[in-house]
């Protein structure tokens, strides 16, 4: 791709030989799907005893998405209410 080549130039060169169609082609980008809900779900499945050392810091936990970067602040009242909904 870096010296130019398109996917579907490599698939031809990789199918030398072959008759190779195309049918559909589609534009590819980064998507992330992270949200709010999602990490969310994730801290409460960290369990409620660090749910609870976490609100007990008393101060706002940051949680960075590793992919997109995007950063999701929640306060000590946030998690109590996912302290709520935690199972163990």
């Amino acid at each position: 791709l870096a010296e130019g080549e398109t996917p579907e130039s490599m698939i031809r060169r990789v199918m030398a030989g072959m008759d190779v169609q195309f049918y559909e082609t589609l534009d590819t980008a980064f998507v992330c799907d992270c949200s709010r809900e999602r990490t969310e779900k994730a801290l409460i499945s960290i369990g409620k005893k660090d749910l609870q050392e976490m609100i007990d810091d008393g101060e706002p936990v940051e949680v960075n998405c590793r992919f997109c970067q995007k950063q999701y602040v929640f306060t000590p009242e946030d998690l109590k209410v996912l302290l709520a909904k935690a199972v163990r």
